[in-house]
């Protein structure tokens, strides 16, 4: 995540890591559906 964060593409973040685009692609949308879920139940806060 921190390579996304740092502005870098998905098929950068996969070479770097040796993963597939894909592969990449589906991490992060993980990331971004359980941060979600955090954010509307409250266990972190939007601020």
């Amino acid at each position: 995540m921190t390579y996304y964060l740092e502005g870098l593409s998905y098929k950068e973040i996969a070479k770097l890591t040796g993963k597939g685009d894909k592969a990449v692609d589906n991490a992060i949308q993980r990331i971004r559906r359980k941060t979600a879920q955090m954010l509307k139940s409250g266990d972190i806060s939007n601020s």
